[in-house]
């Protein structure tokens, strides 16, 4: 239903694939996939999985962007196993994993954030998201310093790999694919962000 990414993606979601959301942090990633799941969740039911944030800053965020859903549906949580619980009692129709470098399974040694966490748990994603032909959208953070446990990491083992970009003092942001099995990587998406979240640009020529 957000017309730049729908595009993007190459005419929407698949039902059943695995979709790496990256960029850098505070360009957007987060506003633009509640505003992506809000826009979902019209039709169909949604479950929203804040592994950063409580559920009353993930409130906060949502009220300023003006989002009231019944059919979209949160969970605070990093833990695995209780997130995959979560999926099973719920149902949805899409679920969005904000973010997967803050996820974490208990059994693994390893610190959250760890290339084994960050591809373990993104490997248990994929059988989610295929076994039970769900789409599945994973918010990954890149660090300008080392990709080590970022989505770079995670290209091969997902369907598509999707990039925000903006610079730091410009309200314009960019959404590249860079991976995608189901569709061009060819298409940019174009947006401006202001105070009610991220709005579409579809005539970039006429603002620059």
């Amino acid at each position: 239903g957000i017309g730049e990414l729908d595009r993007v993606l190459g005419g929407g979601l698949v039902a059943g694939s695995l979709v790496l959301f990256g960029g850098e942090p505070g360009v957007g990633k987060s506003t633009l996939l509640l505003q992506a799941a809000e826009a979902c969740a019209r039709r169909r039911k949604v479950l929203y999985v804040s592994a950063e944030e409580s559920l009353g800053q993930l409130r906060l965020r949502a009220t300023r962007l003006g989002i009231n859903s019944s059919s979209l549906y949160a969970v605070a949580e990093s833990d695995l196993e209780t997130i995959r619980e979560q999926i099973r009692i719920a149902e949805p129709d899409l679920v969005i994993i904000d973010s997967v470098q803050t996820v974490h399974l208990p059994e693994l040694p390893s610190p959250p954030g760890s290339l084994v966490q960050v591809r373990e748990c993104a490997a248990e994603f994929l059988r989610v998201a295929k076994e039970g032909n769900l789409p599945c959208l994973l918010v990954g953070h890149v660090t300008k310093e080392g990709y080590l446990a970022g989505p770079k990491a995670l290209e091969h083992l997902v369907d598509t790999v999707l990039y925000l970009e903006g610079e730091r003092y410009s309200s314009l942001r960019l959404l590249r694919a860079v991976k995608n099995r189901f569709g061009s990587t060819n298409e940019v998406g174009v947006f401006q962000m202001g105070e009610r979240g991220l709005a579409e640009v579809p005539n970039p020529s006429a603002m620059f």
